[in-house]
Order: C-alpha cells, then structure tokens, then sequence
C-alpha cells in the first residue's frame, strides 16, 4: 500500500515502529510528521489535503497539523484541529522583514488535540525534524531572541505522549475560546482565520499569481528556513 496515502502511512507505521500501546501508536504518528515532512511552504498553502502533504513532503504548520490528525482520526483516535492566536513574531528571521510587517500581529495557527489515556493533548511539536529544530535553536539563542526562527519560547521537537508539546505555539496560547475544526478544510471554509497578507487571505494571493511565478516565491521563501529545511 502506497505511503502516500493515509492508509499506507498507518499501515506502515505500525509495521516499523511495533507500538505496544495507544500511547507508543501516537507518539509513533507525531514522529513521522516531524521527521518525514519538512517544514516549509507550498503553492497549494491551506488548500492542500492531508495526502497531497504526503506526497509532497512539506508543508507549513497549519498543513502539518492536518495530516497528524488525519493519521490519529485513521488511527482511531479522537482528534481535533485547534486554532491559536499564535504572536507572528515566531517567523522573524524565517520570512523575508517585508512579509512579516505585512502579516496580522496574531497568525491562525492550528495545533493537533488529541485524546488519549482519558487526557486532551494539544500538540505543534512536530514542525521541525530533530536537525532541522537543532539548527534553528542556535540560531534563535545566537540572536539573543525569545522566539522567532519558527520557534517559540520553550520550544520542543519531541512528544512523550503526555500532556501538551510545542514547538511554535505556547501555553498561554491555549484560550479556552479557541475554535476547533475536524479539518484545515473546514477552518478555511468556515472563513474564521485571518492568515492574510494586506488583508487578503494568502490562498486568494495565489490564485492570482502565475504558476512559475507561484514556484518561485517557494524556493525563496523556503530558502530563508534554512539549510535543514531546503
């Protein structure tokens, strides 16, 4: 069965990591995302499903997030999107200085909540491989900053299956009015983010511009995560 389909994925999974238990099946899901897609950005942005994120292999926080929960949800567990206001001051030094001084002070940024062992864990802790988030901590502790680099204060690349980790998001973020959606598909349709540029949501930005033009604006925005992340 093909590892670019959520079946195949799972399938795989279980076959190479041998859970013993939900926990250790979790853990093993979250650990495939963090190591197998990288993090960066896409043509398709938030338009894009959980399969087409597989077969890419690269995605952004919000399209990572997506295909976790859809691996639990085919998995068998109960999980959930959940949206935070997340202080876009985390992409400093990870965009180019004038699409960050475009973008909202708060980004929509969906976390995957999970339950398991009778506990909600909220989780973003699988944006960067475990070299890539190496290399993007010195980088964030060199410049003497609290958060930026696409990571946030007390960042972390690794879940125990135990309680909250986060690599972009915070505590703090956690508000209990977060809204919560199955899929990005549906946070999208339901127009309740504000992931804009000049007010314009960034998929509407895309529709407009020329493919070649739309594949060159990727290589250069990923060009500034990094060498682990191109």
């Amino acid at each position: 069965m093909s590892g670019n389909t959520i079946a195949g994925v799972l399938e795989m999974v279980r076959r190479q990591a041998l859970p013993t238990d939900d926990r250790e099946y979790c853990v093993a899901l979250h650990d495939y995302v963090r190591d197998q897609v990288r993090f960066g950005f896409t043509t398709g942005f938030e338009s894009v499903t959980p399969e087409q994120t597989l077969i890419l292999g690269r995605g952004h926080c919000n399209a990572q997030a997506d295909l976790l929960c859809a691996l639990l949800r085919g998995a068998g567990f109960e999980a959930s999107l959940r949206f935070v206001a997340l202080d876009k001051r985390i992409l400093r030094h990870a965009v180019p200085a004038p699409v960050l001084f475009c973008l909202p002070a708060r980004l929509f940024h969906a976390v995957t909540q999970v339950r398991l062992g009778g506990q909600r864990c909220s989780i973003d802790s699988y944006i960067f491989d475990r070299s890539g988030f190496r290399q993007q901590q010195a980088r964030l502790r060199a410049a003497g900053l609290e958060r930026g680099f696409g990571l946030g204060q007390g960042a972390v690349c690794d879940w125990s299956g135990c309680g909250d980790a986060f690599s972009q998001a915070e505590p703090s973020d956690l508000k209990p009015d977060n809204l919560q959606f199955p899929t990005l598909a549906a946070a999208v349709a339901s127009r309740a983010g504000n992931n804009t540029l000049l007010g314009i949501h960034f998929n509407q930005w895309l529709a407009c511009v020329p493919t070649p033009l739309r594949r060159a604006s990727e290589r250069y925005l990923n060009s500034r995560l990094g060498p682990a992340m191109t």
